[in-house]
């Protein structure tokens, strides 16, 4: 069994789609195998011939699941239950005709993937909090027990800021052990019903697990070890589902991507790591995808023999105008984190069309990324949800103030490639720097150098702000 887990551990990943599992549900034809792998809103169809090499199967929300279940409660049970219609209701008539058909949405993922053997693992997030503006995400164990609840919703509405995380006062207080017998059970029963290869506990949907985060304050040391006692318990759980099959069941973790980020929300993730509580790290939000600082955290699992991947998410991908959603974009984020020591790329909240998805066709390798057109971009502030923050480091953000007295600014870009070798090479037909001023009349009296040299502007747009240099090859540092 050691054996396989360390096969198993480091099998190869490019890429690893992380796939929530409800699009189907609601559509026309999620009501049957083939409607729910291949039809108009499956997301299986778009994995075959891809780098995808593993899929994380998402079922539903913390203890309201997409699956039917004995110790928690399914959609279809509480649209059921509480006569919640719209949408739902496909959600209630699917799910019950996939329960008819002796299957259902995790079970029907197992079996594309065995197919086209691909990994399959279950993705629990650990501690969502949808269920505060989404009724039919909580489940009649959550309405039943307020004292459960991290905060109230009269706290919310008082709440100062729209990120403040008081308002997130659905998110589950990990210090009550009746909250994490729960959840352990949930895992148990999964591990021990589905033939799945992992069982990730995804930390970062949302990283909040004590009160001190409510006001910004980190989790104390004590509510550590809980949290640590918990990873524990999860990794006698899946210990023991592998050797009852015969075959392991690996344990993976979504965690912040910092070592004082996880320490801030109660994850040592050192200790977790150290201790052998972890056989796959999947590190960050993907909501700075282009600056994520992730060679600490690299270091440290590399240190113990830990693969690592981090995220990119669709929801990071966004940026002014939607521009960052390109495939260009997507593969300037996933060369910056192979160039970081990565052992592959998490792709999260992407629902990719039934035909191929460009953006699973080259990001899952530095080899085939070479050569390709990117973009690479200084992240924006991230104005998230005050979970969200908790679990985000930046150590540097767009925009920035340019100040009116002659004194200078500086932003760094992070680049995967080396654009001087590849113009050496023959590789590189252009190299521009774009830049954009809040205050467009501004480029009258804006200096730009890059790395010492003083850049001319080659072309710029007196509407939107954007200009653009380009340096030689050689001024990319």
């Amino acid at each position: 069994m050691t054996a396989a887990r360390k096969k198993s551990q480091h099998r190869r990943r490019r890429l690893i789609y992380n796939d929530d599992g409800c699009g189907p549900l609601g559509s026309p034809t999620g009501n049957t195998a083939d409607g729910f792998l291949y039809g108009p809103q499956s997301r299986m169809g778009a994995l075959i011939g891809s780098q995808v090499d593993s899929v994380f199967i998402c079922s539903g929300a913390t203890h309201v699941l997409t699956h039917p279940t004995a110790v928690a409660e399914s959609y279809a049970d509480v649209s059921q239950r509480y006569g919640i219609g719209g949408e739902w209701e496909a959600y209630r008539v699917n799910m019950r005709a996939l329960e008819g058909l002796k299957t259902d949405a995790i079970q029907l993922t197992i079996d594309h993937c065995r197919k086209h053997k691909l990994e399959v693992c279950y993705s629990h997030r650990i501690n969502d909090i949808h269920n505060t503006f989404l009724e039919v995400e909580r489940s009649t164990w959550f309405r039943e027990h307020p004292q459960y609840w991290m905060g109230k919703p009269d706290e919310a509405a008082k709440a100062g800021g729209a990120n403040s995380p008081k308002h997130w006062w659905s998110a589950l207080d990990f210090e009550q052990p009746e909250v994490l017998e729960h959840l352990a059970r949930i895992q148990q029963e999964v591990s021990g019903k589905y033939d799945v290869d992992g069982m990730e506990i995804d930390y970062f949907r949302s990283p909040m697990f004590f009160r001190p985060n409510l006001e910004y304050q980190p989790a104390t040391a004590a509510q550590v070890e809980i949290l640590t006692g918990f990873q524990r318990r999860l990794r006698q759980i899946h210990l023991r589902a592998g050797n009852q099959r015969g075959r392991p069941i690996l344990t993976a973790v979504r965690v912040p991507a910092t070592l004082a980020a996880c320490r801030h929300v109660g994850i040592d993730i050192e200790t977790w790591l150290k201790q052998g509580l972890v056989d796959v790290l999947n590190v960050g939000g993907g909501y700075v995808p282009f600056t994520e600082p992730l060679d600490e955290i690299v270091k440290l699992a590399h240190g113990v023999g830990v693969p690592v991947y981090s995220t990119i998410s669709a929801s990071g991908m966004r940026g002014p105008d939607n521009r960052y959603s390109s495939v260009e974009a997507w593969r300037g984020a996933a060369a910056n984190m192979w160039h970081a020591g990565v052992d592959g790329i998490v792709t999260f909240n992407i629902f990719p069309a039934v035909g191929p998805e460009p953006r699973f066709a080259d990001i899952g390798s530095k080899e085939t990324l070479a050569g390709r057109d990117k973009l690479f971009v200084i992240d924006p502030i991230r104005v998230l949800e005050g979970d969200l923050v908790q679990g985000i480091t930046q150590t540097q953000a767009l925009p920035v103030s340019i100040p009116g007295n002659g004194n200078s600014v500086t932003a760094s870009l992070p680049i995967g490639d080396d654009l001087s070798i590849a113009a050496k090479r023959g590789r590189l037909a252009s190299a521009d720097l774009r830049i954009r001023l809040s205050n467009p009349k501004a480029i009258e009296v804006v200096e730009v150098s890059l790395n010492g040299a003083v850049m001319a502007v080659a072309e710029q747009d007196a509407k939107t702000g954007w200009f653009i240099c380009r340096p030689k090859p050689e001024q990319y540092l």
